[in-house]
């Protein structure tokens, strides 16, 4: 009996900490109703703080019925990363003695482009996707997505660490921009979702860290909209 009863502290405990890492699965932003009454549109409408220069982008590039009637998953990029992306064709700009130019300068081509890059087809969520440890990426590889617009993404689940126990704490959705350097998987840029399984009617929204550089890569925003103002001017 003595030995029964000193074994239910420990029992407790391992049942508390199960029951924490599984309230918070795949939720870094923290715990939340997961179901939105609306569609995709409606969502990223609503959450003006977010996404208010990321919708307005959505109509520039002619995806409102998309993101309103077909059934997508979209990793969603926030409107610092549009605010730096453009803070940044608008210094190239200045250096160069030109005007700014605002959102609606950029042509519905480049934006779709860009946007299409965080869009799978169907609704996935974050249990969906496997395992990936950018440190043993031999054994967790993730899984090297084509995403909407062609560009390849590896997405996958890091299993993190708690009170030193191995992958057992919350698991967290990244995306890597795995072509960079196909040779080490370590070189290439990524980005974590900050809030996953946001579930409207018509898919699956899952809201990237806002520390994100629009197209994964440093300058290319700037590149293809600056040559597309060049075609304007």
């Amino acid at each position: 009996m003595k030995k029964t009863l000193a074994c239910l502290p420990i029992l407790a405990a391992a049942c508390l900490l199960f029951t924490s890492c599984k309230k918070e699965y795949y939720k870094d932003g923290g715990l939340a109703n997961p179901v939105y009454n609306g569609t995709i549109y409606d969502y990223l409408t609503e959450k003006t703080m977010y996404f208010d220069s990321v919708k307005h982008v959505i109509d520039l590039a002619g995806m409102k019925d998309m993101f309103t009637n077909d059934t997508i998953t979209f990793f969603a990029f926030t409107d610092d990363a549009i605010k730096a992306a453009m803070n940044e064709v608008n210094a190239h700009r200045f250096a160069a003695q030109e005007d700014s130019v605002t959102m609606d300068d950029i042509g519905p081509e480049v934006w779709k482009q860009f946007i299409s890059m965080y869009i799978l087809r169907g609704k996935r969520m974050a249990g969906s996707f496997p395992r990936v440890a950018r440190e043993n990426i031999r054994a967790f590889p993730g899984i090297n997505y084509v995403m909407l617009s062609g560009y390849i993404l590896n997405i996958g689940l890091e299993y993190t660490n708690y009170r030193g126990v191995e992958a057992i704490g919350p698991r967290i959705l990244y995306l890597t921009d795995v072509t960079f350097d196909p040779t080490d998987f370590r070189n290439n840029s990524n980005i974590r979702v900050a809030s996953s399984d946001i579930q409207p009617h018509n898919g699956v929204v899952h809201a990237l860290n806002y520390l994100h550089t629009l197209g994964f890569r440093g300058g290319e925003f700037r590149r293809v909209a600056l040559d597309y103002l060049r075609t304007k001017e």
